[in-house]
């Protein structure tokens, strides 16, 4: 199971520098709009400080991390919905990402004419709302002749399409508004970009790495200031550098960790262990999944013929030096297929061939 991240903002609020930082890929980065004509794409393994421990303690050759895509669109602007700019044409490249990074620019440019962070952050949302609307219209056509033919499916959704559209139409993002289950089933097939979970980026100046103010950032939405030029150039040094780097700003570990962890809440994940041979494994499911569907990320053969798991929270497992002596004193568990998978597990599947 693959989980993603897009990256969204006005043009050169710092999202390829952003994107950079966080793939230490060599992307266009320029000071005029629309440096970024095409999505950039990159596959990224995921911080994890238990892995390394968990590979050390197994005497692991092969360390395999979980990982996470990101992808950078061109930025959007006012009226992109209606063709301006470039980053309308991308954001199809969105709708199938779990998360949007919303980058802000928390300082002025001469050609921002004095925006404040709430405009910044209003122009980009309402660009996305009327992305949407698009969207739900387009389905609302579809649905029109099954409903005036009795349909009674197709009526319901129409009703709920019809909700949907007054609220994008005040400008309100759908991931703030409560529906029922079965809304959301109607809903998850559309793909609809207000619906995902957002984190902003307030990307600050040089001058003011450390706590800026975010003043402007709805409280509602989760918040992080990260300056984006300095942390791309701290992923370009080598690991006997960055310590020296993060000293001179202030800093005790790069914000981009920070970032990436709490995308991984905000996704409601859970990552678990897997330690066979020489290789010691992280997997990233949704919080609380099966241990039967988690045999089936590592392999369906492993869900087809699974019997139990051998559960051992990780930091148990290293206080007890080994597998080994962790069974003798009694901290392993069995459990049996519809165990809820808990962050920090390490996993030992018990299946039929």
């Amino acid at each position: 199971m693959s989980w993603s991240c897009g990256i969204v903002g006005l043009p050169n609020a710092g999202k390829s520098t952003l994107f950079k930082a966080i793939t230490s890929l060599d992307v266009p980065i320029e000071s005029y709009p629309f440096s970024t004509i095409d999505p950039n794409k990159a596959i990224v393994p995921l911080p994890d400080r238990r892995l390394p421990a968990l590979a050390e303690l197994s005497g692991a050759d092969k360390i395999t991390p979980a990982t996470i895509e990101i992808t950078d669109v061109a930025g959007l602007v006012k009226g992109a919905s209606r063709g301006e700019g470039l980053g309308n044409q991308f954001l199809g490249h969105l709708r199938d990402v779990d998360l949007l990074i919303h980058v802000v620019g928390a300082y002025n440019r001469q050609e921002e004419n004095g925006k404040s962070i709430a405009t910044k952050v209003e122009t980009v949302n309402l660009e996305l709302c009327l992305a949407d609307i698009e969207v739900v219209e387009r389905r609302e056509d579809k649905l029109e002749p099954k409903a005036k033919s009795g349909d009674k499916n197709a009526r319901a959704e129409l009703n709920l399409l019809a909700k949907t559209l007054d609220y994008l139409n005040r400008g309100l993002m759908l991931s703030q508004v409560k529906f029922t289950e079965e809304e959301i089933s109607f809903l998850t097939n559309l793909s609809l970009l207000t619906r995902k979970k957002m984190i902003y980026v307030y990307n600050t100046g040089e001058d003011s790495p450390v706590n800026p103010d975010l003043s402007g950032i709805p409280e509602k939405y989760e918040a992080i200031p990260i300056c984006v030029s300095l942390e791309a150039e701290l992923a370009e040094l080598p690991a006997e550098e960055k310590k020296v780097f993060l000293d001179a700003y202030g800093m005790q570990t790069s914000r981009i960790e920070e970032l990436l962890a709490r995308c991984f809440v905000l996704l409601d994940l859970a990552a678990f262990y897997t330690i066979k041979g020489s290789e010691t494994r992280a997997w990233i499911v949704p919080s609380g999944i099966p241990a039967v569907k988690a045999a089936g990320e590592v392999h369906t053969d492993m869900e087809r013929g699974f019997i139990n798991v051998e559960v051992v929270p990780w930091n148990v497992l290293l206080s007890a030096g080994s597998l080994a002596r962790a069974r003798e004193k009694g901290l392993c568990r069995t459990e049996g297929r519809n165990y809820p998978i808990e962050d920090g597990d390490v996993l030992i599947f018990r299946f039929r061939a």
